[in-house]
């Protein structure tokens, strides 16, 4: 109840519905805040490289042109995280940091962390103005080139790739295969992946023009010769013929009902399509829904229009179109996206069926 003019205040009175849920939920959301700073400037500063062998702090701050004191504090703030370790009056890395904070680790994800905090300081922390001038547009090579793919490359190599690897590989046909396309191949992981467990596969990573240079970084960066890059859009160019197996992960070549027969005529008999995507048509969660309310590419908003990775997947109508393009699945599984908590993709396998032999036989039953 509001108070007026006229109404007297006690200043003994207490508030009817107690203050412990209020301040716990602002001291938490501080908590959030503080700790990805923390986290995202001792990235940019360098010290999960110096911390990789012991350190004390005076010698960290010198070497990361820090104030020692502010240097101090933030790595206790990074202990009590689990990410630093102390010991004899110096600091180092935590297996966890070492692994993940690390530049020189296999599975570094530095990226992940700029993406995730240039996305914080564009959109959160920025939100009182998005409210009244609506969304940041990001534009579309920048977005893709820079921020999206460096850090979607790296969160696959925890895990997604290889868990999506192996079921190809383990396919019986997989050592006989020859040539591969992965359509909106991105960065172009999953293809080096593929040829490295394969010696006598080629591989076509196929991806709009912009794009496709990412992927020729990490086919450098990973010595991987027998993979190539070809620029173009997939709903409107060729995309060529004679492959093994055509393969698509979280992009709309995988949803789209018109593409199937394409890439059904890219196969070769017996080759097989490999389609990893989201199975829903929504985001997972309240925050992920406003966050998806505040930015776009190119002033067009995700999810609108027929090309879109956000459309179901796996319909009633997808699979139909699948069986009518003589693709029939062979299998289905869900595979973990750890970088989302309780995330999974739908990974599919169709195998395309063989073309039956249509050759005219005489009486002795041998070919005309």
């Amino acid at each position: 109840m509001g108070l007026t003019m006229d109404t007297p205040i006690n200043l003994l009175d207490e508030p009817q519905v107690p203050p412990g849920a209020f301040f716990s939920l602002i001291d938490g959301s501080m908590h959030g805040l503080v700790r990805m700073a923390c986290i995202a400037s001792a990235v940019e500063a360098g010290m999960f490289e110096v911390l990789e062998t012991p350190c004390p702090v005076s010698d960290l701050a010198s070497r990361i042109n820090g104030t020692e004191e502010i240097v101090s504090a933030l790595c206790r703030v990074l202990e009590s995280l689990g990410l630093l370790e102390y010991s004899g009056g110096m600091y180092r890395n935590s297996p966890i940091s070492s692994t993940y904070l690390s530049r020189s680790s296999q599975f570094s994800q530095l990226k992940y962390i700029e993406k995730t905090w240039r996305h914080s300081l564009d959109l959160f922390i920025q939100l009182p103005v998005i409210m009244r001038s609506g969304p940041v547009s990001y534009e579309k090579e920048h977005f893709f080139r820079d921020l999206s793919l460096p850090g979607m490359a790296e969160n696959a190599l925890t895990g997604r790739l290889q868990r999506t690897i192996r079921p190809i590989v383990d396919l019986p046909g997989f050592g006989s295969f020859k040539r591969m396309i992965d359509l909106g191949g991105g960065h172009g992981l999953y293809a080096i992946a593929l040829v490295q467990q394969n010696p006598s596969l080629e591989a076509v990573v196929f991806d709009l023009p912009f794009v496709t240079a990412s992927a020729d970084d990490y086919i450098r960066k990973y010595g991987a010769t027998r993979v190539k890059t070809v620029g173009g859009n997939f709903f409107t160019d060729d995309i060529g013929t004679g492959y093994d197996l055509v393969f698509s992960s979280s992009n709309p070549s995988g949803k789209s009902i018109e593409i199937l027969s394409k890439i059904s005529s890219a196969l070769n008999p017996g080759g097989v399509f490999v389609n990893v995507q989201s199975g829903d048509s929504e985001p997972r969660d309240v925050y992920t829904m406003l966050e998806w309310k505040l930015w776009t590419i190119d002033n067009t908003r995700r999810g609108e229009g027929h090309h879109t990775k956000e459309q179901p997947f796996l319909t009633p109508e997808y699979l139909e179109a699948l069986e009518k393009c003589g693709l029939s699945i062979i299998f289905q599984g869900d595979i973990p996206d750890d970088y989302h908590q309780g995330s999974l993709v739908r990974m599919i396998i169709a195998e395309k069926k063989a073309v039956p032999d249509s050759r005219s036989k005489g009486d002795e039953g041998e070919p005309v």
